[in-house]
């Protein structure tokens, strides 16, 4: 075996995992990012292979400082002369936000409208947002959380959490929560994913989602609550989908218009947006698919929902125990 290749070979995968250990970035053109990984691999290689005679506390320093030069390098980079990706705009929100990307930052919500790639989206204690994403599909962004809008199909979830309703017409492939502990992937689906310090819980409300670059991989079916935390097997419990942990979705669901929509259709989305299953009886069912709508929903579902109550033949109420809207005349 050829004892230089076997170290080129080692120093080359070392190098490769420093690379890893930056958060996702949208990226500078191929040949540049690959001169800076030469570059930086020369550097290493120098490092590395000087006297071995030296501590192992100033090993580490020098590893350190070409950590240093590799991240300080890539960030740099991915953030010059990369376009600017329009990936989300708000629809809904309450309390304070806080805006950041490159050298700006903005705090309010009546200021906010649109969201780059690049810029990192903060609540507060007292603020959630919803936002309409671009390639398809509602996010939706819970109390204290931080979340960075990588690209059109990707977020970094630094902390607190977040919803994402596709609607049915977003590929798997298309939006993909990124975490220190394992990547979420869904499968056309309604998903919340939480992360707080070492712990990452996947609950899946509709639908499936995929956690990947884990230690160990998981799939997460409808009415599954996933717990990661780093080094162990998940723990796989039940969700309602219904339960207080995701009444705060409610909050900030996104305004629709319900011009010429029936009745009937108004309560599925309705359904959607809870959780809850929609039952008619056969009278109720005919009466809602007969009545037209008008207007727009502004406020929660559940609010939305008693006020066009009070103007139509119909009466919902809602069936915590057999999670069920029940609809009647």
């Amino acid at each position: 075996m050829n004892t230089s290749d076997s170290t080129t070979d080692r120093h080359r995968d070392a190098v490769e995992d420093l690379l890893s250990k930056a958060a996702p970035r949208p990226m500078p053109p191929a040949e540049v990012e690959s001169e800076v990984r030469s570059a930086v691999r020369q550097e290493w290689l120098a490092v590395s292979g000087r006297s071995r005679r030296w501590k192992t506390g100033r090993n580490i320093a020098a590893a350190a400082t070409v950590l240093l030069a590799v991240l300080v390098a890539l960030t740099s980079l991915r953030q010059v002369d990369v376009p600017a990706i329009e990936v989300a705009e708000l629809e809904r929100s309450f309390g304070t936000l806080r805006l950041i990307g490159g050298d700006t930052e903005t705090t309010g919500s009546t200021d906010l409208s649109n969201f780059m790639a690049g810029q990192v989206l903060q609540t507060g204690a007292d603020s959630a947002a919803g936002l309409r994403w671009h390639g398809g599909g509602s996010l939706r962004v819970d109390q204290r959380t931080r979340v960075e809008f990588v690209s059109a199909g990707e977020v970094y979830l630094h902390a607190g959490r977040i919803y994402f309703d596709s609607v049915g017409d977003v590929p798997a492939s298309n939006f993909t929560v990124h975490t220190s502990l394992g990547v979420v992937s869904h499968v056309g689906t309604q998903f919340m994913t939480e992360t707080q310090s070492e712990r990452l819980v996947v609950s899946v409300r509709e639908g499936r989602v995929h956690v990947g670059e884990t230690a160990y991989e998981q799939a997460v079916h409808r009415g599954q609550r996933a717990e990661f935390k780093s080094g162990r097997r998940p723990q796989v419990t039940n969700t309602s989908g219904i339960d207080a942990e995701w009444a705060w979705v409610e909050a900030v669901a996104p305004s629709i218009s319900v011009d010429g929509m029936s009745a009937y259709d108004f309560l599925q989305w309705v359904g959607r947006e809870t959780g809850y299953a929609v039952e008619f009886t056969v009278a109720a069912e005919q009466t809602a698919k007969a009545t037209e709508l008008r207007g727009a929903v502004n406020k929660d579902p559940r609010t939305e929902l008693r006020l066009r109550m009070l103007t139509m033949d119909l009466d919902a109420r809602f069936d915590a125990e057999g999670a069920r809207i029940l609809v009647s005349e």
